[in-house]
């Protein structure tokens, strides 16, 4: 008998995983399409096909239902951008994955539409301490993924010692939410195309900037002596 109760627990927890994550996975769409503040409640409750009292059960409020659209949104990216550095065998090409694959989980959605973060810290982040914080924690967390291999290629001499592995990466992110957004009022892909394609350029590999810089400096001396060949 206790097996069958526990056996009924497990159905119906599990039936209530699968609706929440239904209403998020909705929401989500909604808020990016729409933002917040234009996504009513009742709107979720019809995409979700689902009962009102069946979403406050899992979420009091709209604002409950925010943080779990943001908190869904980050797992999301984090997840597809660490699949995508799986089985690169170096740093470099971790970081270069990484970068890529966050520059194609925008294109697919339509670059013209932007970030769904960046889009709800635009709206939220100042009306709203509890936004801002989930914000910030998002945006951390695709900072994070950006840091490990930045820090390996800092312990394999790669990277400058100076370099701050958590300072760049936030820089990178920084640098491609600000070329989403160009990219979203301009309707245009270049902005975000060009963010990432200046990244990795930064991220050169030291032997191949000293081979550059060899090749200058072999050319200015060649010059240079052509031109006292000449007399000049």
């Amino acid at each position: 008998m206790e097996a069958r109760e526990a056996g009924a627990q497990d159905g119906r927890s599990s039936r209530g995983l699968r609706t929440r994550r239904r209403i998020v996975g909705h929401a989500t769409l909604l808020m990016y399409e729409k933002g917040y503040s234009k996504t009513s409640v009742d709107e979720v409750i019809r995409a979700a096909g689902i009962t009102k009292g069946s979403f406050y059960f899992h979420f009091p409020s709209k604002e409950d239902l925010g943080y779990a659209v943001i908190e869904n949104a980050a797992a999301h990216i984090t997840h597809r951008v660490r699949s995508a550095m799986e089985g690169e065998k170096t740093p470099r090409l971790r970081l270069t994955a990484a970068l890529e694959e966050f520059q194609r989980i925008v294109a697919e959605a339509d670059c013209c539409r932007g970030c769904i973060l960046g889009n709800l810290a635009l709206e939220l982040s100042n009306q709203n301490e509890g936004f801002r914080e989930k914000l910030s924690q998002a945006f951390r967390m695709m900072a994070e993924v950006i840091v490990e291999p930045l820090e390996e290629m800092k312990a394999g001499g790669e990277l400058p010692e100076g370099l701050d592995p958590a300072s760049f990466a936030d820089f990178a992110i920084s640098a491609l939410e600000g070329g989403i957004m160009l990219s979203k009022v301009t309707r245009d892909p270049a902005p975000m195309l060009n963010s990432v394609a200046l990244l990795l350029e930064h991220f050169m590999a030291p032997a191949a900037r000293e081979k550059r810089k060899t090749a200058e400096g072999r050319t200015r001396t060649t010059r240079r002596e052509d031109h006292v060949g000449r007399g000049l």
